[in-house]
């Protein structure tokens, strides 16, 4: 019987991919020690790995061809990429060949054995493994923006921007409602605003939050002062409602969702209302303004959301729908009710 300590085998602690250096914490390959490579048989087509991971310190996300069995020994960590969640001594971790993961260690970092089942370990050659990390694919949103794209065009065909162009509009009932509805929007927007910034955990978004709210605060009362008129809050329910579910999403969805849909989906309805309202109201300069701001704000969360994840694009996706489906009632409903349209709701497609 032989021992071999742990430490006694090679470290590598980086591979170069695409010509970046990436950090892939403690790496032990078995077959690196020479006793070890001659006790494992070559038949078995095992390729052992020792793994750490100090706390805070990340493989980041990536995917290879061959399947893998990572098994934490000690200490604890989270996944990342297709899957996200805590794991700790004792859990087996399997990961199908080419789905996207990476890991985190938490608290005292862990030590891992990965396992591969080809012969030969992911980091064998470290100038060039068989591996590709997130960061190396180029545009990862590309897909986002392309249903954005559909959805702008959608959205400009909406009823509140058809209003502004209707002969009912030179009503000044008509256009005071909804300025009254555009104030209300305008209060929750603020609230979103904060909620936001308040809700956020992660660095990068959180100061983009912090950058968006300084820009936009007080926004809402320039508006009010610039109508020179009692501001009437507007209580409709389906309009009281649907604002609520953009609160909610501040509240309760992830730092990626909040991000995506204050910036593509509010800032971007918003940079196409702001511009025709602009038109529309000239004696209000509000509209000129936030108009000029929001094709910048827009841009604001553009590179973190290239930095998700191909399951977080899958949810942003989706959360793009519902935004935009959310947004455009918003403003159906406005028209509906600067028309004092009484009639039960219908809705424009987006």
């Amino acid at each position: 019987m032989h021992i071999i300590a742990r430490n006694a085998l090679e470290t590598i602690n980086e591979a170069v991919v695409g010509g970046n250096i990436h950090d892939l914490g403690v790496v032990k390959i078995f077959s690196r020690h020479p006793q070890l490579a001659q006790f494992i048989p070559t038949s078995s087509n095992l390729a052992i790995s020792w793994v750490r991971l100090e706390c805070g310190e990340v493989l980041a996300v990536h995917k290879h061809p061959e399947s893998s069995l990572i098994l934490i020994c000690e200490g604890s960590g989270r996944t990342m990429g297709d899957a996200e969640q805590e794991v700790v001594a004792g859990d087996m971790i399997l990961v199908p060949g080419d789905s996207w993961h990476g890991f985190e260690g938490t608290q005292n970092g862990f030590w891992a054995l990965s396992i591969q089942f080809n012969g030969k370990a992911l980091y064998e050659d470290a100038e060039k493994p068989n591996a590709v990390f997130a960061s190396e694919v180029p545009n990862r949103a590309a897909v986002l923006l392309a249903d954005n794209e559909n959805y702008l065009q959608q959205f400009g065909t909406s009823r509140l921007l058809q209003l502004i162009d209707d002969p009912s509009f030179d009503n000044p009932s008509v256009r005071e409602r909804l300025l009254d509805c555009q104030q209300t929007w305008s209060d929750v927007f603020q609230d979103l605003l904060h909620l936001r910034v308040a809700m956020t955990t992660d660095a990068a978004h959180k100061q983009v939050a912090l950058d968006h709210l300084v820009e936009e605060l007080g926004h809402n009362d320039n508006l009010r002062n610039q109508r020179g008129s009692a501001h009437a809050p507007v209580t409709d329910a389906t309009f009281v409602s649907t604002m609520e579910w953009f609160r909610h999403q501040m509240l309760y969805r992830s730092d990626m969702v909040r991000t995506l849909l204050m910036h593509v989906v509010l800032e971007g309805s918003g940079e196409i209302w702001h511009r025709e309202a602009a038109r529309a109201f000239p004696a209000i300069p509000h509209f000129q303004e936030h108009g000029d701001d929001d094709g910048e704000h827009v841009s604001m969360g553009m590179d973190l959301l290239d930095r998700a994840t191909p399951a977080e694009i899958r949810e942003l996706r989706e959360a793009l729908a519902e935004g935009w489906k959310m947004i455009t009632q918003l403003c159906d409903r406005i028209a509906s009710i600067a028309l004092a349209d009484t009639a039960v709701p219908t809705y424009s497609t987006c």
